[in-house]
């Protein structure tokens, strides 16, 4: 479970989060000064180490989604996807919309009854789990961070549901308590602070060791304040699916949106406390 809860967590933060939705492009790697933007390589002119040795990422999307033992099927990611079990003579369907929303459906297709368990992750940043058989609840979970077995004899056509929580939250950084990330579920938000000064297409870049010159127009990344404890508290979800917003320190809202989303515009994800009147750190 740890494994399979770090898998999720770097699928979608760091792999997913490392490419140009627009272009295809990777990054080098992801700079974490707020106000700072992705830089991409270009198409035919730079080759960094992460263009090679990581443009495999991008097609192992569907890895580790699921594993297997002689009886049991483990469930370990929220991905739409079919994995046929040869031996058993079964397919497995997965329809979800996740991270949108926290929840998925699992199909059968048999040839015939099978006894086999249906092993479904309930991962730590899910507080409950309800699963629903053929429409109707079979078990709630309040014990997140393990596996809910499910052992029955499957039927072509049964349909299982499985029902996740996603709530807002904090990370700290381990050496600094008061450098936190702001969470949803498994996924860090990023302030999304807009493309000020910043040309089309001057992301596309051939030396990723000038990062630095690249990110160097003038440019105040708004800040955040009060108690990291309460700060989720303060944010607020938009008409749109993931996206929420946040008074900043000036108490001006800002747009907070998955870090993966975060393309041509600069961007905050780590945000150092200072306080106010109202809410001392």
């Amino acid at each position: 479970m740890a494994y399979a809860d770090y898998y999720e967590r770097t699928l979608y933060n760091g792999i997913l989060a490392s490419q140009d939705p627009d272009t295809g492009m990777a990054t080098y790697f992801q700079g974490e000064r707020p106000g700072y933007m992705k830089l991409y390589h270009t198409p035919e002119n730079s080759f960094w180490c992460c263009t090679g040795t990581g443009m495999e990422n991008h097609v192992k999307y569907r890895d580790s989604i699921y594993f297997h033992d002689d009886r049991s099927i483990y469930v370990n990611l929220f991905i739409p996807s079919t994995v046929h079990w040869i031996e058993q003579g079964a397919v497995l369907t997965q329809t979800t919309a996740f991270p949108e929303t926290p929840s998925t459906t699992l199909s059968w297709t048999l040839k015939q009854p099978t006894a086999l368990t249906l092993k479904l992750r309930h991962p730590r940043w899910s507080p409950t789990a309800v699963v629903l058989v053929n429409g109707n609840e079979v078990l709630r979970s309040n014990t997140a961070g393990h596996y809910i077995e499910l052992a029955r004899v499957w039927r072509d056509g049964d349909r299982v549901e499985l029902r996740l929580a996603m709530h807002l939250g904090i990370d700290r950084a381990p050496a600094a308590p008061d450098i936190v990330a702001l969470t949803y579920g498994p996924l860090v938000l990023a302030g999304a602070l807009g493309r000020e000064h910043l040309e089309p297409g001057s992301d596309l870049v051939v030396n990723e060791r000038k990062y630095g010159d690249y990110n160097d127009a003038a440019f105040a990344p708004p800040t955040l304040a009060g108690n990291p404890e309460t700060l989720p508290q303060t944010i607020r979800a938009t008409a749109k699916p993931l996206e929420f917003t946040i008074p900043a320190a000036d108490q001006q809202p800002l747009r907070l949106v998955p870090y993966y989303r975060i393309a041509h515009e600069r961007y905050a994800t780590y945000w150092k406390l200072g306080s106010n009147d109202n809410q001392p750190v």
